[in-house]
């Protein structure tokens, strides 16, 4: 009989995360579960880890080249068996009686809606989202809600537990590397999923990963990684703008005009430099900071390196601010 819930956790060089991340789950009080771990083809101790762990309900994926984030989760999908998937990144834990509140939640649902969204608890005390919508969304409310995310200067991240059939044939993208997932989201409610928000505290994010994106300070480890992102980065601004641009223009113009610097940033690292001049042009006409806009340019057109090292620069400032790099 399949399982009430599937535990979806993604990992890549995350051997001192992963226990922590697999123990929060095993401890819930819901035992109708399975946990379906996707090793995105680790070189650290990972494999060991998940070699260690006595838990009969672990499901192992192995993926034999590292492909990022959006692949790994496709293959958690496929490899899942539950009604209900809950995804985790691996340095995220469960809190205590997580997926109990969501049995409760799913028992109440309305009509037609198959997806439950909670805030996430930083192990600094932050709560994300920032700004929770109210009640149940659809296309029109989820880009209401973007609008009013990057107005706030608040973070956007959710944890999000979906009914299988969401999945089927809208699955994460499996050839995009990074986080690709704000296009995907947008598609899900653009085809009709609406959303349950619930104001309730299910999960805590670390911050001790060494290997986060975007927490990285390395310049060794974080250049070569954004200019080899940047490729699927761009695609997703671009298609985004493609897709949704009437939506964006009507219910959320300030996040279309922060998509079109994002843009703009990262065609310029992936060495596209007319794109990026079209997109830096858009984005004044939008009401982007000229300044900034002149400074990404004049940073592009020498290349992508320059502008690689330029925003890392900025990270460590403002990491040492006190600020999330």
């Amino acid at each position: 009989m399949a399982p009430f819930f599937s535990v979806l956790v993604t990992a890549y060089n995350r051997e001192h995360e992963l226990a922590r991340c697999l123990a929060s789950c095993s401890g819930q009080s819901v035992a109708d579960l399975e946990l379906v771990v996707v090793d995105d083809a680790s070189t650290d101790g990972t494999a060991r880890v998940l070699a260690g762990l006595a838990e009969p309900r672990l499901r192992v994926v192995r993926h034999h080249t590292n492909q990022g984030i959006s692949a790994a989760r496709a293959s958690a999908v496929d490899a899942a068996s539950g009604e209900w998937l809950v995804v985790l990144d691996s340095d995220w834990a469960l809190l205590p009686r997580a997926l109990a509140r969501l049995r409760e939640l799913i028992e109440t649902l309305p009509d037609g809606v198959r997806i439950i969204r909670s805030r996430i608890e930083w192990d600094d005390g932050r709560i994300e989202p920032a700004v929770l919508p109210d009640g149940v969304t659809g296309y029109e409310g989820r880009l209401r809600w973007l609008e009013q995310t990057v107005c706030s200067g608040g973070g956007s991240d959710a944890a999000h537990c979906m009914h299988r059939r969401v999945l089927e044939g809208a699955n994460y993208f499996r050839d995009r590397r990074g986080a690709v997932e704000a296009l995907w989201e947008l598609d899900l409610a653009a085809r009709g999923e609406r959303s349950l928000w619930v104001g309730d505290v299910l999960t805590r994010q670390y911050g001790d990963a060494a290997n986060s994106h975007t927490r990285e300070l390395s310049a060794s480890r974080l250049v070569p990684r954004m200019r080899r992102e940047a490729v699927d980065q761009a695609w997703m601004a671009e298609t985004m703008l493609e897709r949704h641009g009437p939506g964006l223009a009507r219910y959320a113009p300030h996040y279309r005009t922060w998509l079109l610097e994002s843009a703009t940033l990262e065609v310029f690292l992936a060495g596209r430099r007319r794109a990026g001049v079209r997109h830096a042009r858009a984005a004044f006409r939008a009401g982007a900071s000229p300044a900034k806009l002149a400074a990404t340019v004049a940073l592009g057109l020498l290349g992508p390196e320059p502008l690689a090292r330029a925003k890392l620069a900025g990270r460590r400032f403002r990491a040492l601010r006190g600020g999330r790099a």
